[in-house]
C-alpha cells in the first residue's frame, strides 16, 4: 500500500469475534473520514463483504504482521505520514457528528493535543495500572472539556505532525492506550476528554483486552506505569504550553471551569483527587495481591 499523507484516517483492528457487529461499526464511522484502515486478526474468513464502503482498506494480519490483537491499530501507522489520526474500537456505533467534534478541538489546538472520548487518571504514584482516581467512560456525558493523563485509544484522535509516534515501539507489546498516552506527554502535548452527552457514543458489549487483563493479573502495563510520573504538574504545564502556542485560553477551548482555575492557580481538579472509587479500586488491588501471595505460599 502507497504512504497516505496529509490526511483525515481511522485506524481500527478486528478479529473474527466481532464480525457480526463489524459492519455496522465500520459505517458509522468510514463516511466521516477521508480513508479507513481496518487490520484484521487471526482470520478474514467470514469477514463481512465492506466493498461498498470505498474509502474501507482491509489488511488482511496474515499478510502483514500475524495476530497484532489492539496492536493492530498501532502497526497502521506505518502508512501514515502528517496525518490526523483517529484510533479506532470495533464495538462502537460512532455518531455522526464524532470526527467533526474531535477536529474541532483538535484543529484549534493546532493539532497540539490528543482529545479522547474515554479518559482516565491514573494515580500520580501508580502502582497498579488498572487503578483509577476517576474515568470518564466513553458512553458517560462530560460537562466541558477535561484533562486526563490516560487516553482510550479506542477513541483518540491526534495529528501526526505535532506528535510523531514510533509504531514499532508500541508494537513491542499490546498497551496501545499506555504507549500513546505517554508519547503524548513527553511530546508536550496534553490529553484532552471530549465534552458530549451521556449515550453520545453507543458501545456493542463483547469481551475484549480490558476483561482479559484488568482483575487477573499483575501485567507488563503496570512494569512500564509504575516507572513513570502521572501528577497534574506536567500535564498542566504541557496544557499552558500548549494552549499558548495556539493563540487560545481556557475558555476558548472549552475547558472545564475547575480545572481552568487548577491551570491558573494551582491544585488539582476533582477528577485527580483520591475518591471513594479510588480506595475501593485499591482494596480490589490489595485482594489480588493476597490471593497472589497465597498461590505462590500453595505452590
Amino acid at each position: 500500500m502507497t504512504m497516505i499523507r496529509g490526511k483525515v484516517v481511522g485506524c481500527m483492528t478486528t478479529f473474527p469475534g466481532r464480525f457480526d457487529i463489524i459492519r455496522q461499526t465500520v459505517a458509522s464511522i468510514a463516511c466521516q473520514l477521508d480513508a479507513l484502515l481496518l487490520y484484521v486478526n487471526e482470520s478474514t474468513e467470514g469477514l463481512p463483504d465492506l466493498s461498498d464502503l470505498r474509502n474501507v482498506t482491509i489488511f488482511d494480519g496474515q499478510d502483514h504482521a500475524g495476530d497484532l490483537l489492539a496492536n493492530g491499530k498501532a502497526y497502521l501507522l506505518k502508512f501514515l505520514q502528517d496525518c490526523e489520526v483517529f484510533t479506532l474500537d470495533d464495538d462502537f456505533i460512532y455518531p455522526p457528528d464524532y470526527v467533526a467534534r474531535n477536529l474541532d478541538i483538535l484543529r484549534k489546538m493546532g493539532g497540539r493535543c490528543v482529545v479522547t472520548t474515554h479518559g482516565s487518571v491514573v494515580q500520580e504514584d501508580c502502582d497498579w495500572y488498572h487503578e483509577r482516581h476517576s474515568v470518564f467512560a466513553s458512553t458517560s456525558g462530560v460537562v466541558g472539556l477535561q484533562m486526563c493523563n490516560l487516553a482510550g485509544s479506542g477513541t483518540a484522535c491526534f495529528d501526526q505532525r505535532r506528535m510523531p509516534v514510533d509504531a514499532d515501539d508500541l508494537l513491542e507489546k499490546v498497551m496501545v492506550d499506555l504507549k500513546l498516552s505517554l508519547a503524548a506527554r513527553d511530546a508536550g502535548l496534553p490529553l484532552f476528554v471530549l465534552p458530549r452527552e451521556e449515550g453520545w457514543l453507543t458501545v456493542i458489549r463483547k469481551p475484549g483486552l480490558w476483561e482479559k487483563y484488568s482483575g487477573i493479573e499483575i501485567t507488563h502495563h503496570t512494569e512500564l506505569a509504575r516507572r513513570e510520573r502521572w501528577d497534574f504538574a506536567t500535564h498542566a504545564r504541557n496544557a499552558r504550553t500548549a494552549l499558548a502556542a495556539a493563540g487560545i485560553g481556557p475558555a476558548g477551548i472549552g475547558l472545564d471551569p475547575a480545572t481552568a482555575h487548577c491551570l491558573d492557580h494551582g491544585g488539582l481538579p476533582p477528577g485527580w483527587k483520591h475518591d471513594l472509587t479510588s480506595i475501593l479500586t485499591r482494596d480490589n488491588y490489595l485482594s489480588l495481591l493476597n490471593r497472589i501471595l497465597d498461590d505462590e505460599t500453595i505452590a
